[in-house]
Parts: C-alpha cells; structure tokens; sequence
C-alpha cells in the first residue's frame, strides 16, 4: 500500500481512510483515491496516476515483489512501446500474467536482466497466482495449443476489420453526399461494428489495424488504459475505470449509494449515455488539451480528418456536420449497448461491495465478474468479434484474438471443472435485464 498511510491504520475494518484521501474495496487489500469516486470527468490519464500513487514504485514497473528498471527495454517490447511506457511508475504484475501466455520461462528470463531491488511495502491488489492455483495451471496447459497455432489474428479477422472499415468510410462518404438519413445511420451501425472488432486490435501487438478503433472518436491508445489495464485487470472492483467514468449516473456497485432516480431512471436514461458516449469523449479530450493537462497524438486527428471530409462531400456545411454527429450517436450507441450489456453487470456478477472469494486466485476473479453468451447466434466469428463474445476467456488471455480462443475451449472448461465447477452462461437477454438489475440492487451479494 501507499507508503503516506499510516502502517498501523487498520485496513480492513472501514471505507475510508482518515484523511478521506482513499476509499478501500470489499476485496482486502485493494484501494483507490477518494477523488475518483463519482467523477464521470475522470480521464484514462488521471485513473493511471492514481494508480502510481497507490503502488508507490517510483521510475520502476513492480512485477510481484520485485523492482525492474524496464526504460532500456521500452523499444525492444515485442507487443509495443505504448504498454511499457505508460506503466511506469505502476505494479504490472496482472498485465504481465495476463499478456504472456506463451514462453513463459523466456519472458520471465528477460525481465530478470532489468532487476533493480525488492518492493519495500505490499501490492494494492488482492489477487493470487498460486503455481497450483487455476489461473497458472489453466495458462500451462493452454502454452502447448497456443503455441502450435499462435495468439495473433487470423486472416479471416483480419479481412473482416478491413472490410468494416473501408464499408464504414465508404457509406460515410455517400451519406454525407446524399443526405440519405438512412444510409448514414447504417454507417453508423458499421462504425459500431468496426469499432467492437478493433477492441481485438488494440489488445495485440501495435499494428495498423488498431487504429481502426480511432475512427470512432475514442481513442486506442487511452483504450489500453482504460480498458486493458484498468477494466481487465480490475473488473467490476473500485479500480475498474469503466465503472467509475459513468458514476453517479449509471451506479454499477451495491456498495454505492443510490437515489430511487438512479435505481429506476437508467432504464430509460440509460439510452441516451449509450449515444453521447463518443461525443462526450471528443469534448473531454479537447477540454484536457486546453487545460494542458494532455497533448494530441497523431490519431486523434482522424476523427477532424472524418469530418472535415463529410463537409467537403456534404451538400452544406451542416450537412456535413449532422452526417458526422448522427454516426458517432449510432456507433456509440452499438457500443454502448452491447458493452455495457455484454457479460459483466448482472447480480450474478461479483461487484464491489459484495463479499470477495477468500482465495483470490486471478483467474476465478475474473470468472466471478463475467459470464458466456449462451445464445447460438454469438457463437460465430463475426457476433464473437462485434459483440465482444467469448468474454471469460477474453478476460482469461486478452492478448489472443479472439479466433484463437475457442481452440482451448475444452481445456478450460475441464480445468476451471477441477476448481469451481461449469462455466455460467446466460442469453443476452438475460443480460440485457440484469444490467438494469444490478442497476438497481443495493443489498450486496454475500458468500456462504
């Protein structure tokens, strides 16, 4: 834990620390900061500096109980600069279990050359990854067919990305020339499409097709934070990003207090977040640009880039502005509603304020906030890749694409058998009724 809390405070018995500065998880040894809590203006960038004040490493990146000096390495990372570089300063020890599934012995070898000195305090983290524990006996006996078959993507997906994409700029174009209400709201339905396959992308290794995501007005690069190290390392807990950034409107945590508005309401107000979401994106990122407080990078000019586009096709120049507002409320609308909806927000789910597992091995904690899409029709490449599909193994191996991850289906399923019993399935409309449930609920889940 942070070192500017006193050692002898005792954790484990309140929400909050004396000095109001941290708020404290259901799951012992977990916390964040208090300025966090409730605040739907928080950025990727602000979330990661709250965590770097939690791990207290300093210039280093903490892997278990160890402190490494990775800064010559940032260059020479094989899935990408951007995952060293903006966790310096942070305890990476989920990512990297997380992120290596495939030679591990010569990873961990690696790492090994950049050693520095032994962590001095306890990791803000409950999770365990016990040698004999499920997640690192699940990850030993997937090694073999992940190594036979690879982790990237195949070229099926592939095509399918390049497909939506070029479908989406093309139908953009000729819904801005034409005005055809109809054909830019199925653009927009497109960019929705194109946007959940990225998210397969910017799990990878850096490639092109990443920035597919960019032509949504989100950005991939604050996605890893946000969504890659916050969401999947720290699900439905008081470190996931993605459930802090809709607070105090959409209140996921039965631990949080909540007005009859809150409870009930979303089921209608629920929708319109579901549309601004990209926009209210665009403008928060160009108030941090104001503010100083971020700078520009290359990418996010593709949105202007989009726009700019739309105006010069557009018979008027609102033509063409209208045209790019109605696709980003369809697309972020898609989003929003099959990510919010897909696998997480049911009171079946663990959610902070419930009671954590006493042995918090990582992978069934994973398992404790996701369930499977028992409906046929997401079974298939296409719905798995649009519709954010597969999501417990998703969550199990981030950085294989999703092509891969039925291959070790079997192994799973007997694995997580010898632990915990069977994988739990819902239909989407189940978890479509559940979200707005967990929505509702207050009374937290208690264990037997």
């Amino acid at each position: 834990m942070n070192s500017d809390i006193n050692e002898n405070f005792d954790w484990q018995n309140v929400k909050v620390t004396p000095d109001g500065k941290y708020l404290r998880s259901s799951f012992p040894g977990l916390w964040k900061p208090s300025t966090e809590r409730g605040n739907h203006s928080l950025s990727p960038f602000e979330w990661l500096q709250g965590k770097r004040k939690l791990d207290d490493v300093g210039e280093y990146w903490r892997v278990y109980n160890k402190l490494y000096n990775l800064e010559a390495f940032i260059q020479n990372h094989p899935g990408g600069s951007d995952w060293i570089e903006m966790t310096r300063g942070t305890d990476i020890t989920e990512a990297f279990e997380a992120s290596h599934i495939v030679n591990i012995n010569k990873v961990e070898a690696v790492l090994a050359k950049y050693y520095v000195k032994d962590a001095v305090h306890p990791r803000n983290s409950p999770y365990t990854f016990n040698e004999d524990g499920f997640y690192k006996t699940l990850k030993r006996r997937v090694e073999p067919v992940f190594k036979k078959h690879g982790t990237a993507a195949s070229r099926r997906i592939l095509l399918t990305q390049d497909i939506l994409a070029i479908s989406f700029i093309i139908l953009s174009i000729i819904g801005a020339w034409s005005e055809s209400f109809g054909i830019t709201i199925f653009a927009g339905l497109v960019l929705g499409l194109n946007t959940t396959a990225a998210h397969n992308s910017f799990h990878l290794r850096d490639s092109f097709r990443r920035y597919y995501f960019d032509l949504s007005a989100w950005s991939s690069y604050e996605w890893r934070i946000s969504h890659a190290l916050s969401h999947h390392l720290f699900p439905n807990t008081i470190l996931d990003y993605e459930i802090a950034v809709f607070e105090p409107f959409l209140e996921m945590l039965p631990s949080r207090p909540k007005t009859f508005f809150q409870r009930y309401g979303s089921l209608v107000y629920a929708h319109l977040i579901y549309c601004v979401m990209m926009p209210q994106d665009c403008v928060r990122r160009a108030h941090l640009w104001y503010l100083g407080k971020t700078k520009p990078r290359p990418e996010n000019f593709i949105i202007l880039l989009e726009l700019l586009t739309y105006i010069y096709f557009a018979p008027s120049v609102w033509a063409g502005v209208r045209c790019w507002l109605i696709l980003l409320l369809v697309a972020s609308y898609w989003v929003g509603l099959v990510g919010i909806n897909a696998a997480h927000h049911h009171p079946d789910c663990f959610h902070d304020g419930d009671d954590a597992r006493q042995d918090p091995d990582f992978g069934l904690c994973q398992l404790d906030a996701t369930v499977e899409k028992a409906d046929e029709i997401h079974k298939t490449e296409f719905a798995i890749l649009t519709t954010f599909g597969e999501h417990p193994l998703h969550h199990l191996f981030p950085t294989v694409c999703h092509s891969k991850l039925h291959l070790v289906k079997p192994i799973f399923e007997k694995t997580l058998e010898e632990f915990l019993g069977k994988n739990r399935t819902l239909s989407q409309l189940e978890l479509f009724i559940g979200t707005h449930k967990q929505l509702a609920r207050t009374t937290p889940n208690r264990r037997k």
